[in-house]
């Protein structure tokens, strides 16, 4: 009989990591991850193997981020190392916008068994003082990922591994969680063999999508609206056909996670779908948690509403108030294709080219409208978001990807920054700030020959993981081009006095206790003790060169930072 080769529970888990097709591990380092630095330092020795790659991590939302944005970049399922338990909970608002974002990765924890008492097996002092309650790293992590498991033995630890990746890359997509205790990190287990189990793409009956291609081809008045239907060209190919095909404006919600749809393309709308809900008989919804608000707006009498999602009424929303009529569930890139197939084996009408032609006109309208603001906002004093936004759309080089992390400033951003270039757009952040450098440097490390640019709030500024993601940058040479937002506080934290208290005492003694960031921080200034290139622009007539030193930077392999002072 052959005597079963073995090895310990860390080299183990490093190799189905690279059985996973793995490129990078993100891990926010701690002391019972010993093994795993030591099979690292072994597998470079005895092999000169380093995929996938290892990087230490300053911060758990940073390791997270980094997951997020390389896969949003890429479509790839990256591993992520978080300290147990109190490591799990400072991680988890980013966990929670992956899940909410159906971002696959998976998240492993070591924990402890033996808290010590056995010998060879000891994680460290600090077990029964610091790292130890009652939850651990799995009931921690339980409300913000997909799946989570504790491995109970090393005979779990291939089949469990082998799990996590096939239900975080099952549609719906996320987050998965493993906890591995120290305890089979350092035992012998046995050498895991084969490779990957791959996720197959669930797609709509065929049947189902010709049944909503034919409501499409006959409704008089379609709209689309997208907030994250379409992240990759395939698929923002196949939105353009569908929208051509039934002369349908597209609506991208107000701050969409991609840019879904070409914003330079004539279908584009660039105003509020909430002012033609009214006048619509069929609304596509592909991809889009909200697509407007309120949630119970009317709509006419006999309007149809398709919803295309991976997992449609949203299971873990706690209210849905949406019209919905048609569900079409699964891999929304596969639904998408197939459904352009069906539209355009059917014959367009003079009705519906009429209809494009009207919406080519109401979008070129909006269009010049944005066009005076930007003429508007060249002649002012201070630097105005419109004229931030353009000088960054005629001075960045194509195949840029904006990573953003702004909430006041979306309507600019979209407006004026995208129009007629070639950038690629993904929101860095999913309701809870402080994603949107972890993010944009996840995005830098799958796409390192482009020019990747973080525009985030000075609000959003203060709740990201700066230090640890400029140390990031630093230490692995990943530059990218931060450009903060800066108009002095929170100013979307206002919204609500001037909806509710235009009048009230807040706004009229100008003490809006909510959005205040005073005195205003020097931003600029941390960067030199990152290498980093830091700038403070306040003057309109400074901020193009501004950008070029930004971008000169850039190409020398320094992270750079701009404070642009808007105007609020």
């Amino acid at each position: 009989m052959t005597e079963t080769a073995t090895v310990n529970g860390a080299e183990a888990l490093l190799e189905l990591f690279r059985a996973q097709g793995t490129d990078y591990i993100f891990c926010s380092p701690i002391a019972a991850w010993a093994p795993l630095w030591e099979a690292l330092a072994k597998r470079k020795v005895t092999t000169n193997i380093e995929t996938p790659q290892y990087l230490n991590c300053r911060h758990e939302i940073l390791a997270v981020g980094l997951a997020s944005g390389y896969y949003k970049a890429t479509g790839r399922t990256q591993a992520v190392l978080l300290p147990t338990g109190l490591g799990v909970l400072h991680g988890a608002m980013a966990m929670r916008s992956a899940f909410h974002e159906h971002i696959p990765m998976v998240i492993v924890s070591p924990d402890t068994l033996t808290h010590g008492a056995v010998p060879g097996l000891d994680p460290g002092p600090e077990w029964p003082t610091l790292l130890v309650d009652l939850a651990g790293p799995v009931r921690n992590a339980e409300t913000v990922t997909k799946w989570a498991k504790e491995v109970k033995t090393g005979g779990d630890l291939a089949a469990d591994v082998r799990r996590a990746w096939y239900f975080a890359e099952s549609v719906p997509r996320g987050p998965t969680l493993l906890g591995v205790p120290f305890d089979i990190l350092m035992s012998q287990v046995a050498e895991p063999h084969g490779e990957k189990t791959k996720a197959s793409a669930l797609v709509a009956p065929v049947d189902s999508l010709s049944e909503v291609a034919d409501l499409l081809m006959r409704s008089s008045a379609p709209l689309i609206v997208t907030e994250h239907g379409a992240r990759t060209p395939a698929d923002q190919a196949a939105l353009v056909a569908i929208a051509e095909h039934i002369g349908a404006p597209v609506f991208e919600y107000w701050m969409p996670m991609y840019a879904n749809f070409p914003r330079a393309h004539p279908l584009y709308a660039t105003d509020p779908v909430e002012t033609h809900l009214k006048d619509a008989d069929c609304i596509l919804v592909i991809g889009a948690h909200g697509p407007w608000h309120p949630q119970e707006t009317p709509l006419p009498d006999g309007c149809t509403v398709i919803h295309v999602e991976e997992d449609p009424l949203r299971p873990r929303a706690p209210y849905w108030g949406f019209r919905t009529d048609y569900c079409i569930a699964g891999d929304i890139s596969r639904n998408l294709a197939q459904l352009a197939t069906l539209l355009k084996a059917r014959s367009q009408t003079a009705e519906i080219a009429a209809r494009t032609e009207r919406w080519h006109a109401h979008n070129a309208a909006s269009n010049a409208e944005a066009a005076k603001e930007r003429d508007g906002a060249r002649s002012g004093e201070r630097i105005h978001a419109a004229l931030l936004f353009d000088t960054l759309h005629r001075l960045l080089p194509d195949k840029s990807v904006i990573v953003d992390e702004i909430i006041a400033q979306v309507p600019a951003m979209i407006h004026h920054l995208f129009r007629e270039r070639d950038f690629t757009h993904i929101r860095g952040w999913a309701g809870a700030l402080g994603t949107g450098l972890p993010t944009a440097l996840g995005v830098k490390l799958a796409r390192p020959k482009d020019v990747v640019v973080c525009v985030i709030g000075d609000g959003a500024f203060n709740y990201n993981p700066v230090p640890a993601c400029l140390g990031l940058a630093q230490q692995y040479g990943v530059p990218i081009l931060a450009v903060i937002c800066n108009n002095q506080g929170y100013v979307s934290q206002e919204w609500n006095l001037y909806k509710y208290f235009p009048t009230g005492y807040a706004l009229r003694d100008n003490n809006p206790y909510g959005r205040v960031i005073e005195p205003t921080p020097d931003y600029a200034a941390i960067a030199p003790a990152f290498g980093a290139h830091g700038e403070c622009v306040t003057d309109p007539a400074q901020l193009e060169q501004a950008i070029h030193r930004a971008l000169a930077a850039l190409e020398q392999g320094h992270l750079a930072l701009l404070d642009v002072r808007l105007e609020p």
